[in-house]
């Protein structure tokens, strides 16, 4: 039922025209999102009431399947779209416009981070309200007298939300293109959003060996962001099955990770990618063409993996082998985005079976969409 904060909230006891708020309540919390997004525009007391902070908790409670944000791809006929919000079925539910000549890089909540013509120009973008966030371009003060020496580099942007404070941050690696693995080195970078005006990146001390710049060999999970370390890394010890962290709310690098000991000899760099699912850190080894080992992280400080799934794929050598886990879902089922096919697959590790349940319009990232789809506002479509 309404609560008493909600129902005196919206018209009295009255309700919404001749119905109490109560009985409106409860018929239109049984509606999908998209449905509901629809009849925000019936009357003011229903845009109210839809758009009240308890009837959208109260919602995502009762209609817990899973969305999706699927990014325009760089390779991708630019129709307009930076981004397509959908469910299991494909169908996109909310389209997010873009401006020319950008991208998504990742989402956290309600928030995107957009590359604009490069990776090295990047924004915030409020998927709720439309609002755009500038993010300082150029090195942090700190490494600014050494951009002469990183004139010619590349970069790797990660965003995450620091779980004790609820600030949301970017974390910048630079990367100094260089022939050998001698002169190549590696820069570290924070930005706060919703810091002061202004404010520039600040420069941090880089991991002790260089990371991974490709974005399946990073994820952020509850203010940590971590790395696969780079095939190349100087330390053997670690070489190659590595994983660096990085802390949002202390701003440094915590120890080196290892990978499952099982995988550390038979195990080809190529096939290793990171993921979060349900909260935990996965490292996920593949078998090209026919499977996924699932490793769980049990215990970061005694470096504990379990396998928790294997995954059949099945695809053919003419596919390619772009193949990620993006969610476990409540009945054991695991969704499987399969990005040489632009399908959503949903794969039953009790009968060893799986569905193609959707396909893709974009060619590149897709991500589990973390923020709540009745928060967005019409005019930010």
């Amino acid at each position: 039922m309404a609560s008493s904060t909600l129902r005196s909230g919206a018209q009295g006891e009255t309700g919404v025209g001749v119905l109490p708020i109560d009985l409106v309540f409860e018929i239109l919390i049984r509606l999908s999102a998209a449905e509901l997004c629809r009849l925000r525009v019936v009357c003011q007391p229903w845009g109210s009431l839809l758009s009240d902070p308890q009837f959208i908790a109260a919602h995502a409670t009762r209609h817990p399947r899973p969305l999706f944000v699927a990014g325009h791809g760089k390779s991708d006929p630019d129709d307009g779209i930076l981004c397509r919000i959908m469910d299991l079925s494909g169908r996109v539910i909310k389209q997010i416009r873009s401006k020319k000549d950008e991208w998504l890089i990742s989402t956290q909540c309600n928030l995107a981070c957009v590359a604009k013509g490069t990776p090295k120009r990047c924004q915030l973008l409020n998927l709720v309200t439309g609002e755009r966030f500038p993010v300082p371009e150029g090195l942090s003060p700190e490494h600014t007298p050494r951009k002469l020496e990183f004139s010619n580099h590349k970069v790797s942007v990660a965003f995450g939300q620091v779980a004790s404070t609820g600030e949301f941050k970017l974390l910048r690696v630079v990367d100094k293109k260089a022939s050998d693995e001698v002169r190549r080195e590696q820069l570290c970078e924070v930005f706060t959003h919703g810091g002061s005006r202004g404010s520039p990146w600040r420069g941090k001390k880089a991991a002790q060996d260089h990371v991974n710049m490709s974005p399946l060999s990073r994820v952020a999970i509850d203010g940590i962001v971590y790395f696969l370390l780079d095939e190349y890394v100087s330390s053997r010890d670690v070489r190659p099955k590595g994983i660096a962290s990085f802390d949002l709310l202390t701003e440094e690098w915590r120890a080196i990770l290892r990978g499952p000991v099982s995988i550390l000899a038979k195990g080809r760099y190529g096939d290793l990618s990171l993921a979060a699912l349900n909260g935990s850190l996965v490292l996920v080894h593949s078998r090209p063409y026919v499977s996924m080992d699932l490793w769980f992280l049990m215990d970061f400080e005694k470096g504990l993996w379990v396998k928790q799934h294997t995954v059949k794929v099945n695809l053919s050598v003419l596919d390619g082998f772009r193949a990620h886990p993006l969610v476990i879902l409540k009945n054991g089922s695991i969704v499987i985005y399969i990005g040489s096919r632009r399908s959503l697959r949903i794969y039953n590790p009790r009968t060893n079976t799986y569905r193609n349940v959707a396909k893709m319009v974009s060619s590149e990232g897709i991500a589990l969409y973390t923020g709540n789809l009745l928060s967005i506002a019409n005019d930010a479509i």
